[in-house]
């Protein structure tokens, strides 16, 4: 069934991000030269992906090209009336992607190559347009037309802009919904969004689990960031107090508290301890560097009520410990001591996935890294629809 949701060949994906985790393992200097080689040959793909900067020249010349061919084109129909530009919107919208899908991705093998984010872009905004119209008035609509184009492309074209605009349509849907309905449901916000963000967290955990994580690797990862992040904004004291005081009108003076005060005191200072603490517990750098993050926002927050008097010498201290204890943790940590090590083990951009916890637990007892021999091919078959790879390195 995934074949005929995704638009991209998933065999071809599936190769693609083989080799893209055996590139970072040979990188590492955990893959010898011929291994390398082997695995290149063997998971060649026909997929066309350039470097970002050429990405980049890609998505700007195609949409000065669609605009130099649009354009005029429009100009003759320039009297057809609102209507008429919507239908004639749509025809474009749903031409321009025809076009993108069936030309670039399925017979030349673009791969988010520029060429197909400036071609999904802008057929999206066509149908947008034949959907609203030019007087969109309703914001929970268009949130919501927002939402399923943006979620279309994230899921059909595996977009992550367009993923990161569906999640964000997603909370713009729930705060409207929330607004209009004022009342004690407008002073439950902040549980609502930190409910929401956690079934959206708990969600796309179970939807890893099922084994969809090979396609969607990436998507995960940005689903889980964002959930986390809107956890901690939603339960924030400077975004409850600024929020209570604009919608809810409340009169703060500077002796005055919002209600439930304490409770969003402890959210702020106590889940950036619990995501580092889990972050650790787990092995997760994923839930580390949110806790990292979200433990200076709450610094913020606090200093920004709670000033000492003395802003730069609070910062020079502040700055200067915690570059002690920086220094602290990178000399204890010149060995491996329970699955932590200073060393960056794989060259991987962001991700802690499970080559990483494979190379802690082979760590932890003391045991050495079973280097593959010469004659042994690593990737061996496995679960993988189409390329045959699975997760048994």
């Amino acid at each position: 069934m995934i074949n005929s949701i995704i638009a991209y060949n998933i065999a071809e994906v599936e190769k693609k991000k083989v080799l893209s985790e055996a590139q970072d393992l040979y990188k590492s200097k955990l893959l010898s030269e011929e291994q390398w080689q082997r695995i290149k040959k063997e998971y060649a793909t026909r997929l066309y992906t350039p470097s970002i900067f050429i990405k980049v020249l890609f998505f700007i010349f195609s949409l000065n090209g669609m605009m130099t061919v649009i354009v005029p084109f429009g100009q003759i129909f320039s009297n057809i009336g609102e209507g008429g530009y919507r239908i004639l919107s749509f025809i474009l919208g749903m031409l321009i992607l025809f076009v993108t899908e069936k030309l670039l991705i399925r017979d030349k093998y673009h791969f988010k190559s520029g060429v197909t984010e400036a071609g999904i872009y802008s057929s999206l905004l066509f149908l947008a347009f034949a959907i609203l119209g030019s007087d969109s008035s309703n914001l929970i609509i268009c949130g919501t037309v927002g939402f399923l184009l943006a979620a279309f492309a994230a899921i059909r074209y595996l977009n992550l802009l367009a993923l990161v605009a569906a999640i964000g349509f997603l909370g713009w849907i729930l705060f409207q919904i929330i607004t209009s309905v004022g009342g004690i449901v407008e002073a439950l916000m902040p549980f609502i969004f930190m409910a929401t963000s956690a079934t959206l967290f708990w969600g796309s955990k179970k939807l890893q689990a099922k084994g969809m994580n090979v396609i969607f690797e990436d998507q995960f990862v940005i689903v889980k960031t964002i959930a986390l992040l809107f956890f901690y904004i939603a339960g924030n004291y400077f975004v409850v107090r600024e929020l209570s005081i604009s919608l809810m009108g409340l009169q703060l003076s500077s002796h005055n508290d919002i209600p439930f005060a304490i409770v969003f005191y402890l959210l702020t200072a106590l889940v950036p301890m619990g995501y580092i603490y889990w972050g650790i517990k787990q092995k997760s750098i994923l839930w580390i560097r949110i806790g990292l993050i979200t433990m200076a926002l709450s610094v913020v927050t606090f200093k920004y009520y709670f000033s000492l008097a003395y802003p730069m010498l609070t910062v020079t201290i502040s700055g200067a410990i915690l570059i002690v204890i920086a220094l602290v943790f990178f000399n204890y940590l010149k060995q491996i001591r329970n699955g932590f090590t200073r060393e960056i083990l794989l060259q991987d951009k962001w991700r802690s996935s499970d080559l990483t916890a494979l190379i802690a637990s082979q760590t932890l007892g003391g045991h050495q890294m079973n280097v593959p021999a010469d004659d042994e091919v690593i990737f061996k078959g496995g679960s993988f629809g189409g390329a045959g790879a699975g997760g048994n390195w």
